[in-house]
């Protein structure tokens, strides 16, 4: 039921200061999600067959720590259930050696069609799918973020999208609007090693030659964030201080 993984961190996913960059750590994630979804039948490979993927459209991550480069930490997921439409999955990721908790978060994760991009219902695809109904965060399920009024303002960051910010949906991959929003939070003086949360709520999918818009309003320690692209509003987000203790 909790799928597991140890690897080294590595190098080349790190800053300036041999730390794992945020927007690599939720790529961990979606990938150790990936290995969990091929070792129990319903990963990428199988769902293509059927015309269908899983996509993610909400999640909140509470990093206490990231870790540094070619430090060995063990990656944790698991399916908590689903509300007929929507897949609810974990995570926690732990040094290896102290067992020190460095992030956990919950995530939501819808199925679409490829062929008409909407979503469908879960049925038969989790049916006899083992559950573990142990919590990572204090959410269950996470309500719809609400931002507040940013009409008016001038965008903080533009960027265009290109080939390598697209995975294998054809879609903007969810990591990349979180590579934007640090890129540009970092020049605002965050300081990650604090711990922080990210919530981040993915809404219409960005593709090859959109251009990307930031916006950003608040100060230290909450930050909200809206992402658009020419379709509307792609991606909105939070980043506030960490909400309790890790597991």
């Amino acid at each position: 039921m909790i799928y597991s993984q140890t690897i080294e961190t590595p190098s080349y996913l790190c800053d300036v200061d041999d730390r794992l960059h945020t927007w690599a750590a939720v790529r961990l994630c979606q990938e150790v999600t990936e290995y969990h979804g091929n070792a129990t039948g319903i990963g990428f490979q199988t769902l293509l067959a059927q015309r269908r993927a899983w996509v993610i459209s909400h999640a909140l991550y509470n990093v206490y720590r990231l870790p540094s480069a070619f430090e060995r930490i063990t990656l944790e997921t698991w399916a908590r259930g689903d509300n007929g439409l929507i897949a609810f999955r974990d995570y926690c990721v732990r040094a290896e050696a102290s067992g020190e908790v460095l992030l956990t978060g919950t995530s939501h994760w819808p199925l679409i069609s490829l062929d008409t991009r909407r979503v469908v219902r879960l049925g038969d695809v989790v049916k006899g799918y083992s559950i573990e109904t142990r919590q990572a965060t204090a959410y269950s399920q996470l309500a719809k973020l609400q931002l507040p009024d940013m009409q008016g303002l001038q965008p903080a960051m533009s960027r265009e999208v290109c080939y390598a910010m697209l995975d294998h949906t054809q879609h903007v991959n969810n990591s990349e609007y979180i590579r934007m929003l640090f890129d540009h939070l970092i020049t605002r003086g965050f300081d990650l090693g604090t711990p922080f949360s990210l919530e981040v709520n993915y809404a219409h999918e960005s593709r090859l030659g959109d251009g990307l818009q930031l916006y950003h309003v608040g100060q230290s320690p909450v930050h909200f964030f809206r992402i658009d692209n020419p379709r509307g509003t792609s991606v909105s987000a939070r980043v506030a201080p960490v909400e309790g203790a890790g597991m």
